[in-house]
């Protein structure tokens, strides 16, 4: 039998569990997404505090997603090193840059907000690195990872021989009951992140506080 359907039937269930998870997403009020922030900052603090991790990856909330800005004030005050990604011109390329409390941000591609780059900025080498924040739509209770569709991160992160921690930070709600469907380049998550804590897949037992 052909692949080829297989494919298709996953790409058509992929774009039907997204409109599901995002409208779940999509329906929290702005009380209950401040109180969640709040939370998950706190989760995410401990969580980084016991990985003991320096360089982090981070990303600029699209409407709906878990905004980090909250805890990357707090993690700027611990000392440790962020970087957040800017797709280029050139089309599926992503980077990350070193960015500060004054660092600017703008509306970069596919209506993304990005750092303001010097003309001589440098992307950080991937060994910088030691963890990544990751947006998603969706996750599952075995690290299953169901992101907007673009694959950035799986493409950037797929020649990598050692990967850093990969945590992907979102609501409850946004927890499917059963594996989500995955295709061979999905890289999974190390561990997730929500107003209910922090659970950690396969390198660690689960962990809630």
């Amino acid at each position: 039998m052909s692949e080829e359907p297989d494919a298709e039937l996953l790409i058509t269930r992929k774009a039907q569990l997204r409109r599901v998870f995002k409208d779940r997403r999509g329906g929290l009020d702005d009380l209950q997404r401040q109180t969640c922030h709040e939370s998950i900052a706190r989760h995410l603090e401990a969580l980084i505090a016991k990985a003991d991790v320096a360089g982090i990856a981070v990303y600029f909330a699209t409407p709906h997603e878990v905004d980090l800005a909250g805890w990357m004030a707090r993690a700027w005050s611990a000392g440790k090193r962020l970087y957040a990604p800017v797709v280029t011109e050139v089309a599926g390329a992503m980077h990350f840059y070193a960015i500060t409390p004054d660092t600017p941000i703008q509306q970069g591609r596919f209506n993304l907000r990005t750092p303001v780059l010097a003309a001589n900025a440098d992307p950080a080498a991937l060994q910088a690195l030691d963890a990544v924040l990751l947006p998603l739509v969706s996750f599952d209770g075995v690290g299953g990872r169901l992101g907007m569709g673009g694959g950035f991160y799986d493409r950037y992160f797929a020649d990598a021989g050692t990967r850093p921690r990969m945590i992907g930070v979102a609501y409850d709600v946004q927890e499917c009951p059963e594996p989500l469907p995955t295709q061979p380049w999905d890289i999974p998550l190390d561990g997730v992140v929500t107003e209910s804590g922090y659970r950690l897949f396969d390198r660690a037992p689960s962990q809630q506080h």
